[in-house]
């Protein structure tokens, strides 16, 4: 098993993952209420910092210049950026829990409707919450040291260091979890009983998973520049507007749709691990467990 067809096999299953989506375009729909309310619990988890309320900042002195700084959070600000946070990262595992469920419908052979999926999130919305809650944790925490690591000026050593363990870490992370919202909302496993299971199922399947979202990535970079592209084409023809809002809706349908195309990959990915077959539909394109049919 060759690298180059690996990435053959990844670029094979990210344009069957796109065609999972244009038989259920309900699924951008998904994607689109997930960034609806992602941005409005973006904008009430920063607002009290950009306004910067007396109750959430601590302010200070810059020593250069003499203005008034924000130089801290206090400890109500802390709590206020936690709980949004933490709540952004339920809203992502909750639609995306909707999308598996949906495609993985799809890719069963069966005909979803948009309240299939929405049905089967909350049907484990006990376990999204708390895994929500564990991956925001992790996601903060990672964060936090990113931000450390990157004020560390005086020690380079210690940045590398603590890079090269940060992305071991990450990497560590991304395979027990990996099929984690396959595991938890279609089979109804645990948090543990998932994490323990991802990763061996992670194991069977671990050069095509990255070679499967590097096709995908690539194929959204495409769109999007053309996106970019259109939009200036048209500014310099309509006005500038016109063209930002053509290139930024371009933008944001191509993010929509490599969002969906990503999360659909992994129940694909999730049927051959579990059962050493791609699915049907998968198959019919000539794509059976992993080789290609000419």
């Amino acid at each position: 098993m060759g690298f180059f067809a690996a990435i053959g096999r990844g670029w094979k299953l990210s344009k069957l993952s796109f065609g999972v989506i244009k038989a259920d375009p309900e699924l951008l729909v998904y994607v689109l209420i997930m960034g609806i309310m992602s941005i409005v619990t973006l904008s009430a988890m920063n607002a009290p910092f950009i306004l910067q309320m007396e109750w959430a900042v601590t302010m200070g002195t810059d020593a250069t210049t003499g203005e008034e700084i924000v130089s801290g959070l206090t400890s109500a600000g802390m709590g206020w950026y936690f709980g949004f946070y933490m709540l952004l990262s339920i809203i992502v595992v909750f639609w995306n829990s909707a999308i598996i469920a949906n495609s993985h419908m799809r890719l069963s052979g069966g005909d979803p409707t948009f309240v299939y999926g929405v049905k089967k999130a909350f049907s484990r919305i006990h376990v999204i919450v708390i895994w929500g809650m564990i991956s925001g944790t992790v996601g903060l925490i990672l964060k936090l040291i990113r931000n450390t690591n990157a004020r560390e000026q005086k020690n380079p050593a210690f940045q590398i260091i603590l890079t090269i363990l940060t992305i071991i870490f990450e990497v560590a992370w991304w395979i027990m979890t990996f099929f984690m919202i396959p595991l938890i909302v279609i089979e109804g496993r645990s948090i543990r009983e998932s994490m323990k299971e991802g990763k061996e199922m992670m194991h069977r399947t671990f050069g095509t998973n990255i070679a499967s979202g590097l096709g995908i990535q690539v194929i959204g970079l495409f769109f999007g520049f053309l996106a970019v592209l259109l939009g200036i084409f048209i500014g310099m023809s309509l006005g500038a507007t016109i063209g930002i809002i053509v290139g930024g809706l371009g933008v944001a349908l191509t993010i929509m749709w490599v969002t969906a195309a990503e999360t659909v990959s992994v129940s694909a990915l999730y049927v051959f691990a579990k059962t050493g077959e791609m699915p049907q539909i998968y198959q019919n394109n000539g794509m059976n467990s992993f080789q290609f049919n000419v």
